[in-house]
């Protein structure tokens, strides 16, 4: 195997990331070593440790990695014209389709940042920034005269997202997925419904 990884810096790391996402996702956080990676990728262990020094330290990056890429997914939805479009059925199948194919990963992701505070914070900085986009973009709606002026964002992003998680875990626990999907439509239009001005469904 080549003793290093042969792109530019920031090519490399992105791909050492991306080999990184795939095996974790596959066999978890604790089940995965560096040797496993470097296997995954094609290159000496050695390698990845001209860029990173650790395990946790990749598992943060693989971390930030995936969530921008769920986050940039459900912002392209949010960030539409048309917010009820979070409430449909099919929006909720595609994050149940997502979380049960990571599920070891999440499952790994909750237990280290449980007793992790570095990782704990930089996942609340990740959660803000995501509530900051969508308020911006609310405030844009309300400006368009679609969401109404006094709404009270904060309580409709918290109730979403409250929503959505306990959902996805009832799942994970054996709730049907049909269930799921008709609580999500159901409940979702109705906090939805009560900032929006008129229906643009």
């Amino acid at each position: 195997m080549p003793k290093v990884v042969p792109e530019y810096k920031e090519t490399a790391k992105q791909r050492i990331i991306e080999a990184g996402a795939r095996v974790f996702i596959e066999r978890g956080y604790y089940r995965t070593s560096m040797d496993n990676i470097a296997e995954a990728l094609g290159v000496s262990k050695g390698a990845i440790y001209q860029y990173f020094k650790s395990k946790q330290q990749l598992f943060f990056e693989v971390i930030e990695f995936i969530l921008e890429a769920q986050k940039d997914e459900v912002m392209s939805i949010i960030l539409s014209d048309n917010p009820m479009h979070i409430a449909s059925e099919e929006f909720l199948e595609m994050k149940i389709r997502r979380a049960l194919q990571t599920r070891s990963f999440g499952l790994d992701l909750f237990f280290e940042a449980a007793r992790n505070e570095t990782l704990r914070n930089r996942m609340s900085e990740m959660y803000d920034m995501s509530y900051r986009e969508f308020a911006s973009h609310v405030e844009r709606l309300k400006n368009q005269g679609k969401i109404k002026k006094d709404a009270d964002v904060s309580v409709t992003w918290r109730g979403l997202v409250a929503l959505r998680d306990g959902l996805i875990s009832s799942v994970f626990f054996g709730a049907d997925v049909s269930d799921a999907k008709k609580t999500w439509g159901k409940v979702a239009a109705m906090l939805l419904k009560d900032i929006i001005v008129r229906n643009i469904e």
